[in-house]
């Protein structure tokens, strides 16, 4: 169109006065002084009243009764916060009850220490009359609470955190952790507890690209957070996780395996040989989670469409005393499955090795799996089992965003 404007000047003179025309009617119709105009009600509003405070766990719960001005259209609450960073909160008018009152909770405060709040009620424009000024402290935060239950055990290849939270409020645990011998070797590990919980998480004290501290004295420094990230001082454990070792892949495979074809087999559900990596072996394939290369990964089956459940069957080749499994995702991909089952078999249990149906395989229950993470994702199988299969189940119930399952690598920890 714009090469035949240029091209003919008589179309482009009359589209220009077209278009003057139109902006003319439009402006002189906002300029009418007819029916049908808002006309903006915004004169300050009367203040606030009635307000109340009450102390909560590093929260302050703010109740007040609106004005009943036509012009009030929201409150704002002013306060500074505990690193001194001053923040507000607008509460709209919709949110108070039938009678006009209104309340809010102000969260995030890392100490006791009293708190200004400023309620102004406000119009549209943010026009108000000044604010109603109030005070409070809050009580002891549920991240300080948390930390002083904190206790640490040792277990195979790792340690065991264990916490109380009486709160609603969830709480995270960070560690900072090092080798008493070597501080090169150091990592860190953060991690949610849910309010009103008491629990413990298995902790495998990761360092570098592929190394974990076992057999050996390490230094722990506990502390605890809120999601505004105030911390609790934090507190020293001494401790010396069991000696594990990683489970070599050397003579690891997949039951029934062919190399050349998507569909499923007894060792596994379905596998992608032809969408991924133009084909070429191992990409996409069931044996991409055994070449320590988190480039390559299995992918289920999508150039010839499948759904969950997906699954696959690990055979270690020999019985292992299995201490945990670590499942690592395809990289940079979130599209990825929820969570898991595990279940293990001893060689002695499967009997007849071309039917896995038969065999007596024992469920160690259901995992969570976050697909937005790359770094390895580390199970603790509580019973030690002694095992020669692993099989790995995605049901229906850990579906991601996406119809497949997909793994970079599988390892375990354990004892030979």
């Amino acid at each position: 169109m714009k090469k035949d404007l240029l091209k003919f000047p008589f179309k482009r003179t009359f589209f220009s006065t077209v278009i003057l025309c139109s902006l003319s009617v439009i402006f002189n119709s906002c300029n009418d002084d007819g029916e049908g105009r808002i006309k903006l009600n915004d004169k300050a509003p009367a203040k606030v009243t009635n307000v109340t405070t009450e102390s909560g766990p590093g929260e302050v719960y703010l109740t007040w009764t609106n004005p009943t001005d036509e012009s009030f259209m929201y409150t704002k609450i002013e306060y500074t916060n505990t690193k001194g960073v001053k923040k507000y909160k607008l509460i709209s008018k919709e949110k108070a009850n039938d009678s006009g009152i209104a309340q809010t909770t102000i969260s995030g405060f890392g100490n006791t220490n009293a708190v200004s709040f400023s309620l102004f009620s406000c119009s549209v424009r943010g026009n108000n009359e000044g604010a109603v000024e109030v005070s409070a402290s809050p009580q002891t935060p549920a991240f300080v609470d948390v930390a002083k239950t904190i206790t640490l055990t040792p277990d195979l290849g790792g340690i065991y955190v264990n916490w109380k939270n009486i709160y609603n409020t969830p709480v995270y645990i960070v560690l900072n952790y090092y080798a008493a011998s070597d501080s090169k070797k150091a990592g860190t590990f953060k991690f949610q507890i849910n309010g009103n919980s008491e629990s413990k998480q298995f902790v495998q004290l990761s360092y570098g690209k592929d190394d974990f501290l076992s057999g050996e004295e390490c230094i722990v420094n506990v502390t605890t957070e809120d999601t505004d990230e105030n911390a609790s001082e934090p507190i020293e454990f001494k401790i010396t996780p069991i000696a594990v070792v990683k489970i070599s892949k050397a003579n690891w495979s997949f039951p029934g395996y062919n190399d050349s074809s998507n569909a499923g087999t007894i060792g596994y559900s379905s596998q992608e040989t032809i969408g991924e990596g133009g084909g070429k072996s191992p990409a996409g394939r069931v044996i991409a989670m055994l070449d320590d290369n988190l480039e390559t990964y299995w992918h289920a089956s999508w150039k010839q469409a499948s759904n969950y459940p997906h699954w696959f069957i690990v055979d270690m080749g020999k019985n292992v005393t299995i201490s945990s499994i670590e499942l690592i995702r395809r990289q940079g991909d979130a599209r990825g499955q929820k969570g898991q089952i595990f279940y293990t078999c001893s060689d002695e249990d499967a009997v007849n090795k071309d039917n896995p149906d038969s065999w007596a395989w024992t469920n160690h229950g259901a995992f969570t799996f976050d697909p937005g993470i790359d770094v390895p994702q580390v199970y603790r199988i509580n019973s030690n089992p002694v095992a020669r299969y692993i099989k790995v189940y995605f049901g229906t119930e850990h579906k991601g965003t996406g119809a497949q399952a997909m793994v970079s690598e599988i390892n375990v920890y354990g004892a030979e």
